[in-house]
């Protein structure tokens, strides 16, 4: 239990009322201290994702109490200050949790930073992101309970730029709410949270841009070292979502050709990509009448409207030549119970099928 909810409440309220920040009264030191100790030890008991690299810090305010209070699990490669090197709700994206004027109602949330953005911008950027985690509300219970859009938390400023920065949230009351359920759901959110950093925010071709506002397409400002182990552990998860995608796809074309009598193209299946690369594409499959069907897998642990992802020289080269017997497959939710086919592209180049976009170039010193 992380708190007494009856005692939480009065000492909160008491603690308000005395108007400045005091570190003897028994509320800051169970809000600042206690609390965010006791969460520590229950997401480590659970083995919460990258918990070693997140600092959990709590405020009340600094002299004068603050309007909302809040709890935040800030990963210190996504929120260091890179003038103080610690880690701030100030940028970056994180997961917190708020507490109303009230005293009575609080919020589980990721945030990103308001850092020297005025409240409109901070609602329009959201507004973005906002738009793209919609289908995952529709799709995965690991975000049951959880809504996106606005709540209130005070009057003043930065309350308003708290909600305003919400990209997902979850209600609760202090008077009844399950202890158990909030670490449960903390732990679910992390998870999430994890998906959606190395999915989209760490790509740059989806950093949000505001169309009045040519200049305001913030960029991902992160240390060199740190980018490149955020990278790292990018490629290490992109890798397994792959390969659990592709697994759910041959069996799921073995499965196919069985069920239409064609036992022997069955066994024929090949998960080339198991064992070899370069081939261009990942599994060697026969539509029912024995013409092959050639399958690029592309994962994702997400749910997408629009289903982003990345075709190598050599991927495209192949389904050029290959044309009719090329095919990319679409899975998205890869790893959860709602992993599954959202599209079978056939000839993906020869149809008006994909929006490509260049994202690097080769280049030689020009010789005359």
């Amino acid at each position: 239990m992380l708190f007494n909810n009856e005692e939480f409440y009065e000492q909160c309220l008491d603690y308000k009322n005395k108007g400045r920040t005091d570190k003897n009264h028994p509320f800051h030191k169970m809000f600042n201290k206690e609390i965010p100790n006791k969460l520590q030890y229950e997401l480590e008991k659970r083995q919460m994702r990258n918990l070693d690299r997140i600092d959990i810090k709590a405020s009340t305010g600094n002299g004068k109490v603050a309007e909302c209070f809040w709890i935040a699990l800030l990963d210190r490669r996504l929120t260091t200050n890179s003038n103080s090197q610690k880690t701030t709700t100030q940028k970056g994206i994180f997961i917190v949790i708020l507490f109303a004027e009230n005293g009575e109602d609080f919020y589980l949330t990721i945030e990103t930073g308001t850092e020297n953005l005025s409240l409109s911008e901070i609602k329009e950027e959201a507004a973005i992101w906002r738009k793209r985690l919609q289908p995952e509300l529709e799709y995965h219970k690991r975000l049951e309970g959880f809504y996106i859009g606005d709540f209130y938390l005070g009057k003043s400023l930065r309350p308003k730029k708290y909600v305003a920065s919400s990209l997902v949230f979850k209600k609760y009351s202090i008077d009844h709410f399950d202890h158990h359920q909030l670490i449960e759901d903390i732990n679910s959110l992390n998870e999430f949270f994890y998906d959606f950093v190395y999915e989209v925010y760490l790509d740059q071709d989806l950093v949000p841009k505001i169309e009045h506002q040519n200049k305001f397409r913030r960029k991902r400002i992160i240390h060199r070292d740190v980018y490149k182990q955020l990278r790292e552990e990018r490629a290490k998860q992109n890798e397994e979502t792959g390969r659990i995608a592709e697994k759910f796809v041959y069996d799921m074309e073995v499965e196919q050709l069985k069920a239409v009598g064609q036992e022997q193209l069955a066994g024929a299946v090949n998960w080339v990509a198991e064992t070899e690369d370069g081939h261009g594409f990942d599994i060697k499959s026969y539509y029912p009448d024995g013409k092959e069907k050639l399958i690029e897998v592309k994962g994702s642990k997400l749910s997408h409207q629009d289903f982003p992802f990345f075709l190598s020289e050599q991927e495209k080269m192949v389904a050029e030549e290959e044309k009719e017997a090329y095919v990319i497959t679409l899975v998205e939710s890869v790893g959860t119970d709602q992993m599954k086919v959202v599209k079978e592209i056939q000839n993906p180049l020869g149809k008006d099928y994909l929006h490509l976009k260049p994202t690097q170039y080769s280049c030689r010193i020009r010789v005359d």
